[in-house]
């Protein structure tokens, strides 16, 4: 009985006949044959009571007939092929944009961190004050809490700005992607 091609088109996408008869990709038709068989057998509803064996019979069955057939097998191969291709290129993708991703938490971290160092001791992350309050007269005059203030202000607007450009770049990666 041979399939028709929409059958043997999604077959192929569930099964990769190889696997499925359990040879290599340059096995010649009397391995393939002998494979056939030994699978066959195993998954033969008659013989095999599971729920999926008839499915796996009948893929089995047009595994091997493309399998068997030079222009089929042609075609199959050049389809598996690009499928591998497209699966290892999406690979290569996603590690580099996992790395992209991380190099830029790290760039952003080493940027928190200079920004925390630069704040000065007694400066906590929320931009406020933590030390003992200065009183008037020691030193501590408006001009230096304006100047301060002017500090945090430019500080939170980088901060701000390294989140938007992070942000920036990964939809870019994503849409990218797709």
């Amino acid at each position: 009985m041979a399939a028709s091609a929409g059958e043997r088109d999604e077959v192929a996408k569930k099964y990769d006949f190889y696997e499925l008869l359990g040879v290599e990709d340059v096995a010649d038709e009397t391995v393939i044959r002998k494979a056939y068989r030994r699978a066959a057998l195993k998954y033969h509803p008659d013989k095999n009571k599971s729920k999926h064996a008839v499915e796996i019979f009948h893929a089995l069955s047009i595994a091997s007939e493309v399998l068997l057939s030079d222009n089929l097998r042609q075609e199959y191969d050049a389809k598996r092929n690009a499928k591998i291709r497209d699966k290892k290129r999406q690979e290569a993708f996603d590690a580099k944009r996992r790395q992209g991703k991380e190099d830029l938490e790290r760039r952003e971290n080493e940027a928190t961190k200079r920004q925390k160092a630069s704040n000065g001791a007694g400066f906590g992350a929320g931009g406020g004050f933590n030390g003992p309050t200065p009183r008037r007269g020691e030193g501590w005059d408006s001009q230096k809490e304006a100047m301060l203030q002017a500090k945090i202000a430019r500080l939170q607007e980088q901060s701000a700005m390294l989140k938007a450009q992070r942000d920036a770049k990964l939809r870019n990666m994503a849409t990218k992607a797709n």
